[in-house]
């Protein structure tokens, strides 16, 4: 039976966790219950787990900080995110750490339930493989993390293929964008083993990505170094269907600084999105690379409008003239198509569409994160808008003039005092009336509604300026700052002040959300 992890600070989650999930039917057991990160990690050290499930925003240690220094260490472990705030830079950085599913609250049944099926089928499928290099793989993973000591990994020398004592040492990142579950393992091993000899070492990771470390002799150049990688990418280009791309760390003049040829190499991963697939790159390729922060307003606005002129040939050309300028950086890309897709679930709740055809958001995130290269997050953004656009025209509602009017008002003056008694008197129509007719066309009550619009410009407010929160409270039309705390938490699922808190963390690692 297979043992698992429940993390949140809020420990009805975790109780009702253990509630909600039939674990015997997975063979799983629920062995910890923490209430941070930090407690986390006490237990996983006394006793090891198989999955963990976290909530993304705890205090002392967040779900991502424990994801990260596990996964560091433990590769094999698996994690499933929780988090009420939808905001993409906690999700990429997630799937950048090697989450393997990012859930919403509030939690979803079947989809946690689905999320375990998948985990247990594949940590049965990775059984399979290199079941006796687990503790080896795990060894070379923590050295390269700066995790342990060079003594340390002289324990596992026997079993190293890479020398001590050569005189450079590289680490490369192959990601394969295989169509299958799981890449064909061996034929890769057959190919660096015909490209590199025996002086490498090979970590296979089941997220389709390879870490590849090679010793070289002192006498061989940088330049000889690039050809051996030259010919692993031919060799891959006629042995293996799937796309790939391999970015190769800076050359290290002694093992122990291994690491900082492993972090470059992670940091240039990113640009798979901007160069293509099936090359191999280095640092001095990009280094002409400057990073710029754009905002996407403008654009934004831009696709708005021609989503509601239902010119979806206009957009196409629009969006493919976005994506098509070279300036645009990994993160830029990532941003911009994070902002259409925010836009498209903002236009479905503003719109009422049908959501049946609509995932969730976190799987759209997560799918949109998974796609590497520019040409690919593009069609999927173009997928998405015209599958929207559609059900949008179909199953758009149309009010009453007297339901339209209010909704209107609501829109445009949402911080002042409105109240349905208020309207239906400046409407000439029966307050309780009014208040049917609004829920029955717009399917939710005038006060709810009301209370929507106030938290969404809230949130607007929260992310995108300096404001304090008591001013904002103000802004959107909330005298009392404790009731707008309330209101906020109980409609987004985290606080106004934990909001911003999460801005501010994804802020200060910006360029390290892509890769």
């Amino acid at each position: 039976m297979r043992k698992v992890m429940l993390v949140d600070d809020e420990v009805f989650i975790t109780e009702g966790l253990v509630a909600l999930i039939d674990w015997k039917k997975f063979n799983l057991e629920v062995v910890h219950k923490a209430v941070n990160g930090v407690d986390a990690l006490k237990k996983f050290k006394e006793e090891p787990v198989d999955i963990i499930i976290t909530d993304i925003n705890m205090p002392q240690k967040t779900g991502l900080e424990l994801l990260k220094e596990i996964k560091e260490i433990h590769p094999h472990v698996k994690f499933i995110i929780l988090s009420g705030y939808d905001e993409f830079s906690y999700a990429k950085k997630a799937i950048d750490y090697g989450v393997e599913t990012y859930i919403l609250k509030p939690i979803d049944e079947e989809e946690l339930e689905l999320a375990l099926q998948k985990i247990v089928n594949n940590l049965s499928q990775e059984k399979k493989f290199f079941s006796n290099d687990l503790d080896k793989t795990g060894r070379l993973l923590a050295f390269l993390n700066g995790q342990c000591e060079l003594n340390e990994l002289k324990e596992f020398q026997k079993d190293i293929y890479i020398k001590f004592d050569h005189a450079k040492y590289t680490v490369s990142n192959i990601f394969i964008q295989s169509q299958n579950d799981i890449l064909d393992y061996k034929k890769i091993h057959q190919i660096l083993k015909q490209v590199f000899k025996n002086d490498y070492e090979a970590l296979y990771q089941f997220n389709n990505q390879i870490i590849v470390i090679n010793s070289w002799k002192v006498t061989c150049t940088e330049e000889e170094i690039l050809s051996y990688y030259d010919e692993l990418k031919n060799q891959l280009l006629n042995q293996v269907e799937s796309d790939f791309f391999i970015s190769l760390g800076t050359i290290v003049e002694e093992i122990r600084y291994l690491k900082d040829s492993y972090s470059n190499a992670k940091k240039l991963k990113k640009f798979m999105l901007t160069k293509g697939a099936n090359i191999v790159i280095t640092e001095k390729m990009i280094s002409c690379v400057e990073s710029r922060k754009i905002n996407f307003k403008d654009e934004i606005n831009q696709i708005n409008k021609l989503v509601i002129e239902k010119n979806f040939e206009a957009l196409k050309k629009y969006v493919e003239t976005l994506y098509a300028q070279e300036t645009l950086t990994p993160t830029n890309i990532y941003d911009l198509s994070i902002k259409i897709v925010l836009l498209i679930d903002s236009m479905r709740e503003e719109f009422q569409v049908n959501k049946n055809y609509y995932e969730s958001l976190s799987d759209i995130i997560i799918k949109l994160c998974n796609e590497s290269t520019r040409e690919s997050v593009k069609t999927f953004i173009l997928s998405e808008l015209e599958t929207f656009m559609e059900t949008m025209h179909q199953d758009v509602v149309k009010y009453s003039p007297v339901v339209q009017q209010v909704v209107n008002l609501v829109n445009e003056h949402y911080y002042e005092e409105l109240s349905l008694k208020t309207l239906a008197y400046q409407y000439n129509i029966n307050s309780s009336y009014l208040g049917q007719l609004f829920n029955k066309e717009v399917g939710t009550s005038f006060s709810d509604y009301l209370n929507k619009t106030k938290n969404l410009k809230a949130k607007q407010l929260i992310l995108e300026t300096n404001m304090k929160i008591n001013d904002i409270a103000k802004e959107v039309g909330y005298t009392d700052s404790s009731y707008f705390y309330r209101k906020f938490k109980k409609f987004f699922g985290v606080s106004p002040s934990s909001l911003r808190e999460l801005k501010v963390y994804g802020a200060s690692s910006v360029d390290e959300r892509v890769i």
